[in-house]
């Protein structure tokens, strides 16, 4: 080795040093270990006639005197003559960008922006940036949309960091990662249609990269795993921090693959959409209810529900190993259910997605002996207009009513002079939309109630 090549490779070791030093100190041990190893990605640049190195680094690179880095990496004698269609490699460190930014598209209940240090309001369309951490507590939820109109759904309990927003000026591409640190986060990406567009989801022990699909990133809390599971597309997965040097394997629709902390890294095929039962019943009563068909392979099944059908908008959402999940009431409205199985795996199966109507509409009743006869009184709630029937049956529940009384707009009636014997009696109502535009009526009725009248 020459005095000067060594002296070259001392400044070379002296400069990398004090970039690492200098990373250390601004970022934390995590942060820095996913920025270092996304840099080490490298573009490669055809020369055209006119280019030459200096000039590119001008226009393109974040400091004019990364040509240097670029002119070693690359073993270039001029850099100021580089023959046309010389292909050049150059690192995606010292590429310029503009900075992209992602919109929040929708929330609910508790969720948390910060930036800087700094806690910010969330409120529809707030523009959010590269650096911020989101989180999101119990029953809350939020969507981001970015520049090129992919879209990042966080549930309910998870954190995360946006690592990287950005849009590379050389290449016109984008630059997206995000690290998930607890929880779950769905990414929906617009399939990129240019070569060096890039979107990676990080976590604490496995790193995915996409070019446009649909697919799911979950870190479990207890044993730290991480869950890749494709519904859209393919996803291409590696244990550990980076792609280079790593095992990778290859994730496409209706498979997962789960990273462990110990390095390992399987794969596996999600189960098939759950059945629901009736799922396109009117959900009238206080609580949302919908009923599974069990299957020996699924230990839970979980239920989310949107106010639209790209699932946006999450309103509630519950796992539970239960073969009837219940969520809590929302307003009236059309709605969309999509609805998983988690296998015994772990990994979270493939959505079916039905959509159904919400309208309260509760109904029950009771009966008692008054001064004046038998008195039937019901109680309910719903928005809109309500008329009410009441049927009194002898015996049978099959028989033709003794009594028939329909259009009644009170919530009671007294029947006197009843002989005596066994009854049935019910009580239905006929209910309105308060929605001027919805002109469906929805009718319902309590369950036979048994009545015995002895003198």
């Amino acid at each position: 080795m020459s005095f000067l090549t060594g002296k070259r490779n001392y400044f070379d070791c002296l400069r990398i040093a004090s970039c690492l030093l200098l990373t250390s100190a601004i970022l934390s041990p995590a942060s820095a270990l996913a920025q270092s190893s996304a840099d080490n990605a490298r573009v490669e640049y055809v020369f055209k006639r006119g280019d030459t190195l200096i000039d590119l680094a001008h226009k393109y690179m974040r400091k004019r005197s990364d040509y240097v880095a670029v002119q070693r990496l690359n073993r270039i004698a001029n850099p100021r003559f580089i023959p046309v269609g010389k292909t050049v490699s150059i690192p995606f460190r010292l590429l310029k960008y503009r900075k992209s930014e992602a919109s929040l598209s929708a929330f609910r209940g508790n969720v948390s922006i910060v930036r800087g240090g700094q806690a910010i309001k969330p409120a529809r369309g707030l523009d959010i940036a590269e650096g911020s951490r989101l989180a999101t507590a119990a029953g809350s939820f939020l969507t981001l949309q970015l520049e090129d109109g992919s879209r990042i759904s966080m549930p309910s309990n998870s954190k995360m960091r946006l690592t990287r927003l950005r849009h590379i000026l050389l290449t016109d591409s984008v630059d997206y990662e995000l690290a998930v640190d607890n929880g779950r986060v769905r990414s929906k990406i617009t399939p990129f249609d240019k070569k060096y567009d890039r979107y990676r989801v990080r976590t604490p022990v496995a790193v995915s990269a996409v070019r446009g699909t649909d697919y799911r990133t979950r870190v479990d809390e207890a044993t730290g795993t991480a869950y890749s599971e494709t519904v859209e597309g393919a996803v291409d997965v590696a244990a550990g921090d980076s792609f280079e040097g790593a095992r990778t394997v290859s994730v496409p629709a209706g498979t997962g693959a789960a990273a462990t902390v110990t390095g390992d890294l399987e794969t596996a095929d999600l189960l098939t959409p759950p059945e629901i039962i009736d799922p396109a019943k009117v959900q009238s009563e206080e609580e949302l209810k919908f009923a599974i068909v069990p299957r020996a392979a699924a230990s839970a099944h979980r239920v989310l529900v949107s106010s639209d059908a790209g699932f946006v908008d999450i309103v509630a959402e519950k796992l539970s190993n239960e073969p009837t999940i219940s969520l809590p009431g929302i307003e009236d409205g059309r709605y969309f259910a999509k609805a998983t199985a988690i296998g015994q795996d772990g990994f979270e199966g493939m959505p079916a997605t039905y959509s159904f109507k919400r309208q309260l509409s509760t109904l029950s009743g009771s009966a008692g002996k008054g001064d004046f006869g038998y008195r039937f009184k019901w109680v309910g709630a719903g928005k809109g207009k309500r008329v009410y029937r009441f049927q009194l049956l002898r015996d049978d529940k099959n028989a033709i009513p003794v009594i028939d009384e329909a259009g009644l707009t009170k919530d009671v009636i007294t029947l006197s002079d009843l002989p005596d014997g066994e009854y049935l009696w019910r009580v239905g109502v006929t209910q309105y939309s308060s929605d001027p535009e919805d002109k469906h009526v929805f009718q319902k009725w309590t369950d036979f109630e048994k009545l015995t009248v002895a003198g």
